[in-house]
């Protein structure tokens, strides 16, 4: 008996220790990058509006990275997309391409100066992702260029003064105002459907793809875009982190391609003024409890006379 007791007295001793050490290296980890901010310039970040306009009058194509980007850079997996070491070299690629051309714009969210732009639940998030990351972020940026704003497509749930968001909808509208769009998505997105959101455009054509790990079909992907895509299309892009990588190689080939992510879902919650991350229905979303899991009894016929590819 009084052996199990020092043997459970001794287990309990290297746990507290494990637990000691973990903690201490986490608080290292937190020095270090608070550290970093005075020693490493920060990124700039252009505005909303530089960023919005700067597509619409120069007809730029961007790609945007957020936490999820720089997850799968890191070797984890996220959301949409299971681990993949090739997206993340092609990401790493990429991200240094900001000042490359004033018709390719690279996106980064506004996170690494003050914070009070945000809601007190995203200053949260983002203090705590920089303060164990903001090293190895800023290691493998260029952050000799300005980068442009990601959340041109998180408009609305983040921000503290959610007044601006309808401002900035009717400035993303101009994007595709008139314009033959093409949207690459994921088969579960139907970004725009049920909505006005897209009701500016000239006509709408989509392209399929899967709804996870769509970049295990990169290459079938670009070639189909290429074969479907008419000169002039702008080419809108939800299809998780593999966007940022196809913005910039349809780019490369001459297109206009825009990584829009999220902005259909942010619209809907616009509309109805959310306070939390409701679902939508007949969304795929990877951000809410059960968001993945969407009703298969879809019936929109304008929508699927869109559709012009499937991809599997």
């Amino acid at each position: 008996m009084w052996k199990n007791k020092i043997l459970l007295a001794m287990a309990g001793l290297l746990l507290n220790v494990k637990n000691k050490i973990a903690y201490e290296r986490m608080r290292l980890i937190i020095y270090f990058n608070n550290f970093i901010c005075y020693v490493m310039k920060n990124p700039v970040i252009l505005s909303m509006d530089e960023t919005i306009d700067a597509i619409v009058e120069r007809k730029a194509s961007i790609s945007r990275y957020g936490d999820g980007e720089f997850d799968i850079i890191f070797g984890r997996t996220q959301g949409f997309q299971g681990l993949d070491n090739k997206l993340g070299e092609r990401l790493k690629e990429v991200l240094i391409r900001n000042g490359e051309s004033d018709n390719f714009l690279v996106a980064l969210p506004d996170c690494f100066g003050r914070l009070d732009h945000f809601t007190l639940e995203a200053q949260i998030h983002w203090k705590v992702r920089l303060d164990k990351e903001r090293y190895m972020w800023y290691k493998i940026m260029n952050r000799k260029s300005p980068y442009y704003h990601a959340q041109i497509s998180r408009f609305y749930f983040d921000w503290a003064d959610k007044t601006q968001s309808f401002k900035w909808v009717d400035k993303l509208k101009k994007i595709w105002a008139g314009r033959n769009v093409l949207i690459v998505e994921g088969s579960k997105s139907r970004v725009g459907v049920g909505n006005d959101l897209f009701d500016g455009a000239s006509s709408i054509r989509r392209i399929l793809c899967p709804a996870v790990n769509a970049f295990n079909k990169y290459d079938k992907i670009i070639r189909q875009v290429c074969e479907l895509a008419t000169p002039g299309d702008l080419i809108l892009i939800a299809l998780g982190q593999t966007a940022s990588v196809l913005a910039y190689d349809l780019y490369k080939m001459g297109y206009q391609a825009v990584d829009i992510g999220h902005v259909d879902i942010e619209y809907e919650w616009m509309k109805m003024g959310a306070t939390k991350k409701e679902r939508i229905k007949g969304r795929f979303m990877n951000e809410i409890d059960g968001g993945m899991f969407i009703d298969e009894c879809f019936d929109d016929a304008n929508y699927f006379s869109q559709i012009i590819c499937t991809i599997e």
